[in-house]
């Protein structure tokens, strides 16, 4: 047993020392607008993943757990395809294969196979699996394989916790035997943790950790039980004892990015502020994840595999639960109230039959624009801010338009190639938070924006810069004439023609033309007025009403 133990620390060590030879330096991100982005680029890879390798019900790949965390996240992936057949059908597949080889499968995964069929409505299947981790379960868990087999037990209990199923097994030997497998030495530096021992030797696991206090704040959610309490308690001491100074969490030769995910997703659920956890260099977990989780050629954390990519999907549908994210640079953006409302050129444009439902952000209810924010959030090409407020007065910057219209757009993702060209072509190209940098990259890449000129020659993307009504209609004739053809400019009758800049000319016509942009009540145009949120929600709206009815 001490040789299949070592064998398996030597083979992580192996994996780990390979990835961090080869690992690209990681993209930095402002917390921004970074848990959808990050989540969105999760689930990108993921679908990549299925669609090279096919299904690989294991953690290393795309299968029932994943399956279960995208469902949990929004994410509709059954549809997903590789030669042929949807991973909804392949994850059914492997599930059947798993059923019936029950005797032989780990427990932790007949667990992932039973939120998976949950998840897909085939109760028959989950009945089948139900009931064969029933059966196994004894004093000892599911699993009776040596010490590793608490790396099977504990994540099995976890996850039937998770779906609500647990009390469907014998809870009093649940409760006993995770308790019963937290550390009872001596050892400060293990004290609260949860792990194996193998020859006299004890090893804490930092899943095992997390699972299990996860798991049994489960079964004690008033705290009223003292033994779970205590050991709950020991047990989140042990975590924050491993915070590193990046933020970052870390136990032996763990994939640091997984257990700072693991972290945020168990405070989350404890009703702590991950933010709260600050390092002796005043990171947090949040701080790593937005900073360090993303790497250059769109894989995730050290091992650069499935596993990273889910974890980071479950951190940040958690983060995401209380309310949605938008950029914190908005924070810091003055707000303008609104002189004039701006009225939209008419042109017969189809309204959309579908209603948009009642605004859901605090401060949007009888804003003018509230039918347009409420799509655009429904549509996810905008979002709102942590404290349920959308700011429809707040002023939109570069970063932002370009995120948002990308959105709007669906290219294809930005490559390597187009990551590197924006940082050849900016000189502030350092300054582009990561939750931009694609969509600025892919911007660039269709020829949505081009640079600033600086005194020195050289071109800077300025997207902290808030956008005028002329830069937006120049983005926005572009993407009319890139999906819906050639366009004649309308003639420019505003008020203030003379202060419309030559280089935005026609493409304020075109925009006046289809009724993307038009004029205000006094008749003038205000071509270097900063566009606000709302304002931007609604012109976009048009955009995307009339690319859909063409």
């Amino acid at each position: 047993m001490k040789t299949r133990f070592l064998s398996r620390r030597l083979v992580f060590l192996t994996i780990l020392v390979c990835s961090l030879i080869f690992l690209p330096l990681a993209v930095t991100f402002d917390r921004a607008e970074a848990e959808p982005l990050l989540a969105d680029r999760a689930a990108q890879y993921l679908k990549n993943e299925y669609a090279k390798n096919g299904v690989i019900n294991a953690d290393m790949g795309v299968g029932s757990h994943a399956f279960y965390l995208l469902a949990t996240a929004g994410v509709d992936a059954g549809a997903w395809n590789h030669d042929g057949i949807s991973l909804a059908d392949a994850v059914i597949s492997a599930i059947q294969s798993d059923i019936a080889n029950a005797g032989q499968v780990p427990a932790k995964r007949l667990a992932q196979d039973l939120a998976a069929a949950k998840t897909l409505g085939r109760e028959n299947l989950a009945d089948q699996l139900l009931l064969a981790l029933k059966n196994r379960q004894d004093s000892e868990g599911f699993d009776k394989n040596g010490p590793l087999s608490v790396y099977s037990n504990i994540p099995a209990f976890e996850i039937l916790s998770r779906i609500g199923l647990l009390d469907r097994l014998d809870t009093g030997l649940a409760r006993s035997y995770v308790l019963g497998m937290q550390y009872a030495g001596t050892e400060d530096k293990y004290r609260g943790s949860w792990g194996s021992t193998d020859n006299g030797l004890f090893y804490a696991d930092f899943m095992a950790v997390t699972g299990a206090v996860r798991m049994l704040s489960r079964m004690d959610p008033g705290g009223s039980d003292a033994g779970i309490r205590e050991a709950v308690s020991s047990g989140l001491d042990w975590l924050k004892r491993q915070q590193q100074p990046g933020g970052n969490f870390m136990a032996g030769m763990d994939d640091t990015l997984i257990d700072t995910c693991d972290v945020i997703v168990t405070l989350k659920e404890l009703g702590i502020d991950p933010g709260t956890w600050v390092s002796s260099a005043g990171k947090s977990p949040v701080d790593y994840l937005m900073s360090e989780a993303l790497n250059p050629d769109g894989s995730f954390g050290q091992s650069q595999n499935a596993m990273d990519a889910v974890w980071v999907l479950w951190a940040c549908r958690a983060l995401g639960e209380d309310a949605e994210t938008q950029p914190a640079v908005q924070a810091q953006v003055q707000q303008v109230q609104p002189a004039q409302q701006e009225q939209p050129a008419t042109i017969g444009q189809t309204k959309s039959a579908v209603q948009p439902a009642p605004p859901s952000f605090k401060d949007t209810a009888g804003h003018w624009a509230w039918e347009s924010i409420s799509r655009m959030a429904e549509k996810g090409i905008t979002a709102g801010y942590s404290d349920g407020s959308f700011k429809p007065e707040a002023q939109v910057t570069r970063n932002e338009i370009a995120a948002m219209i990308v959105r709007l757009l669906q290219p294809a993702p930005a490559s390597a190639q187009d990551v590197q060209l924006i940082n050849d072509s900016f000189a502030d190209a350092g300054d582009i938070p990561v939750w931009a940098l694609e969509a600025a990259a892919v911007a660039l890449r269709e020829g949505l924006v081009s640079g600033c000129p600086q005194q020195d020659g050289s071109l800077s993307f300025a997207g902290g810069k808030a956008v005028n009504r002329a830069e937006l209609s120049v983005m926005m004739a572009r993407v009319i004439e890139m999906k819906l053809g050639q366009a004649e400019p309308k003639v420019l009758d505003f008020a203030d023609n003379n202060l419309i800049p030559d280089w935005a000319g026609r493409s304020v016509g075109i925009v006046y033309a289809r009724g993307i942009a038009g004029g205000y009540p006094d008749r003038t145009f205000q071509a270097e007025k900063a566009v606000t949120r709302a304002e931007a929600a609604s012109m976009i709206m048009r955009l995307a009403d009339q690319i859909d009815n063409k």
